[in-house]
This record gives structure tokens, C-alpha cells and sequence, in this order.
């Protein structure tokens, strides 16, 4: 049974957590490809422009916590971009970059396709 840890650190877990990894190798090797559309710089180049923004949620003149906002800020954007930029992709690149990093399942082949459709007969003792 895979559970999450439950401490002050569940989050950074997440960030080890092999499926965001993979998501995140998926997403870099996307952005280097010329055939995903150029909407694929928009979310980096906002993060990047958050970050060296002397505007802030929270200033960088009170020493730690204005930097941590900052990390939240970018690990965040971190995992929305690990998980948007699949979708900007045209399915055939995603599933081209999937299937040449091992990663399983291509995204035409998920589950409640015809193929994955399993027939069974249950009865009921009483």
C-alpha cells in the first residue's frame, strides 16, 4: 500500500515522488520540441518573471520569508507546468516522448478506450 506521509515535509515528498519526476522529464523533453505550439514558454517565462520581480506577495527585505515565498512560487509552478504542458502538446509528440522514455501507457491508449474494455458476469449468493 503506497501511502502519503503525513509530517511537515509531505510536500517535498511529493516532489520525489517518481510519477512527478517523470511528468517533469516529459515536460522538459516537450519544451524542446519545435512541434509543441509556443504557448509552452508563457508559464516558465511568468515564473521566471515572479521570481526576479522585486514585486512581491510577500517582500524580499524580510529575510526568509520572502525568499521562501519564492520557492513556493516556483515549485508550484514547477508542478503546474509538469502537468500543462502535456496538454498543449499535440498527442501523437506526447505520445512519441512517452513511449521513447519507457514511461508505459501512451496518452491515446488510457483507460475507457474500446481496447480497454473487460466483460464480466458477477453473481450473487444469498
Amino acid at each position: 500500500m503506497n501511502r502519503r506521509p503525513t509530517t511537515a515535509f509531505a510536500g517535498a515528498s511529493m516532489l520525489l515522488d517518481r510519477g512527478l519526476r517523470n511528468q517533469l522529464r516529459l515536460a522538459w523533453r516537450l519544451i524542446r520540441d519545435e512541434r509543441v505550439s509556443a504557448l509552452k514558454f508563457a508559464l516558465p517565462a511568468l515564473i521566471a518573471l515572479y521570481v526576479i520581480s522585486p514585486v512581491d506577495s510577500i517582500p524580499d527585505f524580510f529575510l526568509g520569508i520572502g525568499q521562501i515565498d519564492d520557492l513556493g512560487v516556483f515549485t508550484a509552478g514547477l508542478v503546474i507546468l509538469a502537468r500543462l504542458i502535456p496538454k498543449l502538446a499535440p498527442g501523437h509528440v506526447v505520445d512519441e516522448h512517452v513511449r521513447d522514455m519507457g514511461m508505459g501507457i501512451p496518452a491515446t491508449k488510457r483507460s475507457g478506450d474500446a481496447h480497454d474494455v473487460v466483460e464480466a458476469r458477477f453473481n450473487v449468493r444469498s
